[in-house]
């Protein structure tokens, strides 16, 4: 069994606090209206890197040795990891190399390079980003940032439900449900793991594309499950084909269920976020608002939260999406 607790998210935010943005928990009158509903939104766009992934590769990178730290990184992504190791290896000085998609956001892979880092592009269609990060791992002596399934990532992320928790207790704010997007399961595993202890009665549940409902299989057969092959979805920041062995264990003690949204649903809910929040998000940082959006549950009369987790959307991709309305 996985030992993780709220303590290993409050040690984390020590370390990374002064290294990340404390981003805002708001409310939006138009969007409780529609949803009969009173809704946060923990607007994680708007971190440094645009996107909650900063979190979980500050503390990991902040705690590698001197020699570690003097070899460098590897790390593989499609592109909010990357562009988050890349950040943080930066502001440490050490070099990183990052395996990506070629066919990730332009705005992913030039802000990666942005950062320093070097770039490794790959074709999904033949190659296996994992492989190929362990070969540089090998032949360079770098220390592999996985994405998701390592404790201090986990912990990391989690840093954001540690904020959200504090602001809501300041507030006298009990939460009854929580809502949050789900690739490999690293964000959320630290989140629900800080929200449940606060909030021992919250809801939680994962959303994800419904053609990569990995960790929604998982949960209800209680075994990990993997997408079947050839899926594709818009959201590509939650394209993991099952969830981690680690994030997966914690998931399965604070998930209540997991939900799914469509491409299309995504989409529109882009839109509406534009609209009245007047955030731009990318795919994957918007399934948990289409899940709320789109009635994937009751709501009435409840407290929600909603992670917007990240908005490193091509300007061309939204254009389309915006006049697609």
């Amino acid at each position: 069994m996985t030992t993780f607790s709220f303590k290993d998210v409050d040690d984390a935010y020590g370390r990374v606090k002064s290294l990340i943005l404390k981003t805002p928990l708001v409310s939006n009158e138009e969007i409780n209206k529609i949803t009969k509903a009173k809704v946060f939104f923990k607007l994680e766009n708007l971190q440094w890197t645009g996107s909650f992934k900063l979190r979980g590769a500050s503390n990991k990178i902040g705690q590698l040795t001197k020699n570690e730290k003097k070899k460098g990184v590897v790390a593989y992504s499609s592109g909010n990891h990357a562009q988050a190791v890349a950040y943080a290896s930066k502001l440490n000085n050490i070099s990183s190399t990052i395996v990506m998609p070629k066919n990730a956001p332009s705005i992913k892979i030039n802000n990666t390079k942005r950062y320093g880092s070097e770039v490794v592009l790959y074709d999904p269609a033949s190659g296996v980003r994992e492989d190929i990060a362990n070969d540089i791992a090998r032949t360079t002596k770098k220390t592999i940032i996985k994405p998701y399934d390592d404790l201090d990532i986990i912990a990391g992320q989690g840093t954001a439900g540690k904020e959200i928790a504090e602001e809501l207790l300041d507030q006298n704010i009990r939460p009854d449900v929580y809502l949050c997007c789900c690739g490999g399961g690293g964000l959320i595993a630290g989140t629900s793991t800080y929200l449940k202890h606060k909030f021992p009665n919250i809801e939680i549940y994962s959303v994800e594309p419904e053609e990569f409902n990995d960790t929604q299989l998982s949960f209800r057969s209680n075994f990990i499950t993997p997408i079947k092959k050839g899926a594709q979805s818009i959201c590509d920041a939650l394209l993991a084909p099952q969830p981690g062995d680690i994030t997966f264990a914690i998931n399965q003690q604070t998930l209540t269920d997991g939900l799914t949204v469509s491409d299309k649903e995504v989409k529109s809910t882009i839109v509406v976020l534009a609209e009245n929040l007047k955030i731009i998000t990318e795919p994957g940082g918007a399934v948990a608002a289409s899940a709320l959006l789109n009635k994937k549950l009751d709501v009435e009369n409840k407290t929600i939260i909603v992670m917007i987790s990240g908005g490193n959307i091509d300007g061309e991709l939204f254009s389309s999406i915006a006049k697609e309305k």
